[in-house]
């Protein structure tokens, strides 16, 4: 199986604070692989530095073979990294249409090419019902759901979710989960963060357990839940 991404003794530094330090794993091509732990734990930090929005202080990220540590975030995309937000920036003031247009003008040449990609990618989430609507009149699942379709425009291979499950009920929840597995279907891998460990069990072919900015545990979610580390650091001394 090919490797995608290569996380090598990932460091990252705010003046005397360390969010991540030392941090190694890989994802593997067509794998969803979850990132748990507890709050500060270093989480949206990793990811920040996967995209782009800061560099890493130490330590190398590899996508595809291409070193991308001290890139741009758009030049990250452009090489098939696309990401969401735990919480939601879209364009309120713009139609759902015009949100995913603007991500598939990073991909194609010309707006008819793109309108027909976004045209797609919205259907794919959901969304094609509220496709001439405000974003900022969508409801929390449909924001969540605009946010994937708008990193899915740029046709990423690997799709960061960062807490996509976030204040959704649980019908909501098991919709998520479906679109989860169709987009590994259609080829890409998935890298997300979760703090619902029903989802993380549910579609996870790994997980990687951070704390105080620190690799904790890797593994199957069976492993991982089972690790007495880990139900002492993040599940409170209980089991699931």
């Amino acid at each position: 199986m090919k490797t995608i991404l290569e996380i090598k003794n990932a460091t990252k530094k705010f003046g005397g604070l360390v969010a991540n330090e030392d941090v190694s794993f890989s994802v593997q091509e067509g794998e969803i692989v979850g990132v748990v732990g507890p709050n500060g734990a270093g989480k949206t930090t990793l990811f920040n530095s996967i995209s782009g929005a800061h560099s890493l202080t130490s330590g190398n990220i590899i996508f595809n073979g291409i070193d991308i540590t001290k890139k741009k975030s758009y030049k990250i995309c452009k090489l098939g990294v696309g990401r969401t937000f735990q919480i939601p920036q879209s364009l309120n003031d713009m139609t759902v249409l015009d949100n995913v247009l603007v991500a598939s003008l990073n991909r194609f040449k010309t707006v008819e090419e793109a309108k027909a990609h976004t045209e797609k990618v919205i259907a794919m989430c959901g969304l094609a019902a509220f496709i001439y609507m405000n974003a900022g009149d969508l409801n929390v699942m449909q924001k969540k759901r605009l946010e994937i379709a708008r990193a899915l425009a740029t046709q990423p291979t690997l799709l960061l979710l960062d807490e996509t499950m976030a204040g959704l009920s649980g019908v909501e929840r098991k919709e998520a989960i479906n679109l989860i597995r169709r987009i590994r279907t259609s080829g890409i891998s998935i890298l997300m963060i979760e703090h619902v460990m029903e989802v993380v069990m549910s579609v996870s072919d790994r997980v990687i357990v951070l704390t105080s900015g620190k690799l904790l545990a890797e593994g199957t979610p069976e492993e991982v839940t089972g690790n007495p580390e880990v139900i002492r650091a993040y599940l409170g001394g209980k089991t699931i």
